[in-house]
């Protein structure tokens, strides 16, 4: 009897709230624009007009999306109604701007989920969060481990096996430091005294930094014989030590920077992932999986693997990644107040909000054009870098 009284209830504020057909969706996204701006002015010392703008955000968007997120999941409407509350009583008693963003996060969390119960996550959304999840652990562990095979060839061609254990504690102890730096980046996230939505935009900016130049250092891979030499003159040093303990930290250093790219680049995925969060560690378990199959490949049956293939596809997942994380990363300098909003709601189609996270595309000029200038900069850089490698042969005939 009482959810009917819910329903019945709900159903009659959806023919009340307006006359025509309520757009949710949209209610949504201008209640979350509003917050954040009524956080910029509020910085900005109009409090007042922040507390019109926090006050609009709720009674002319978010009371018009209450009905029918009522029957689909009353409890959340009624934390956000005290999350709205919170935030616009602050702001009436001068609280503090840390204090209010915290409010306003979790607002903005409220919101993201509201939108995603009633579109619902769909099948692109968990699927792009999947690829995330395996590509990233995939590309770095199959990197650890052609780095790993070519540190034991190079002890086994030298005739140093004694020395191969200090590979396997080097590797080992690198793995247990990258479990710890994931919590520890976690916890420390948690509790910096930055809003998130910055937490988030310096995240993805050194994200992207690192994606680019990643993209670049696997087309250089087909030059496997320049990267063998430069292991080799690594591991050469720690081997004439004659010391386990000398390998060990080569190996140690040389497998934690692929583990501290990983913690990285999933602290990026995980905010972008949301709601979908669970598909991104579906991906990773699948990662491990297929990782462990490349393992015995490489080190049980001294076997080859078809990396000058493998390497393009990963080149263009990377890049696509960075392209993600750029406009992830300009959206959450918005949200944070540090970047204009020059919105495209009406003007350009509007993606799934799971979607739009996972791929950076967000309807705003901003977003838009930092990522098409990474796409053009991407361009740019792959055709001066083919034209290299096609120069290259010429002059290595002429000499």
């Amino acid at each position: 009897m009482r959810r009917f009284l819910v329903l019945l209830l709900a159903l009659l504020g959806v023919a009340l709230a307006a006359p025509g057909q309520v757009d949710v969706t949209a209610e949504l996204r201008t209640a979350h624009d509003l917050v954040a701006r009524s956080l910029r002015e509020y910085a900005a010392g109009k409090s007042g007009d922040a507390f019109r703008t926090a006050r609009a955000a709720y009674l002319d968007h978010f009371e018009y999306a209450e009905p029918p997120l009522r029957v689909l999941n009353p409890d959340l409407i009624l934390e956000m109604e005290y999350r709205f509350a919170d935030l616009r009583n602050g702001m009436k008693s001068d609280a503090s701007l840390s204090e209010l963003r915290a409010v306003a996060g979790d607002i903005d969390d409220s919101l993201r989920k509201a939108e995603s119960i009633v579109n619902g996550t769909g099948v692109l959304a968990p699927t792009l969060a999947a690829t995330g999840g395996f590509t990233i652990l995939f590309r770095e562990g199959l990197e650890a481990a052609l780095l790993m095979g070519a540190i034991l060839a190079y002890l086994a061609s030298t005739r140093n096996d004694r020395l191969r254990g200090g590979v396997w504690w080097g590797a080992g102890a690198a793995l247990v430091a990258t479990a710890v730096t994931w919590f520890a980046a976690t916890f420390l996230l948690s509790i910096a005294p930055v809003s998130r939505e910055l937490i988030s935009a310096i995240t993805s900016v050194i994200a992207v930094v690192i994606l680019f130049s990643l993209s670049f250092w696997m087309l250089q891979q087909g030059d496997r014989k320049r990267s063998a030499e430069f292991m080799r003159a690594r591991v050469s040093q720690a081997v004439q030590s004659g010391s386990l303990g000398a390998v060990a930290l080569v190996t140690f250093t040389t497998i934690y920077r692929e583990g501290f790219e990983t913690v990285l680049f999933y602290q990026a995925l995980a905010v972008a992932s949301g709601p979908v969060l669970g598909y991104m560690y579906l991906g990773i378990a699948l990662a491990a999986l297929a990782l462990v199959a490349v393992f015995a490949v490489i080190f049980r049956l001294g076997r080859r693997l078809p990396t000058q293939r493998l390497f393009p596809v990963l080149v263009t997942v990377t890049a696509l990644f960075a392209i993600a994380f750029v406009g992830n990363g300009v959206r959450a300098f918005q949200e944070a107040g540090w970047l204009p909003v020059t919105n495209l709601y009406g003007k350009v189609p509007a993606l799934d909000p799971n979607v739009a996270a996972l791929t950076g595309l967000h309807p705003t000029v901003e977003t838009l054009a930092a990522q098409l200038l990474l796409v053009l900069v991407y361009v740019v850089g792959f055709v001066l870098f083919r034209l290299r490698g096609q120069r290259r042969p010429e002059r290595e005939a002429h000499t």
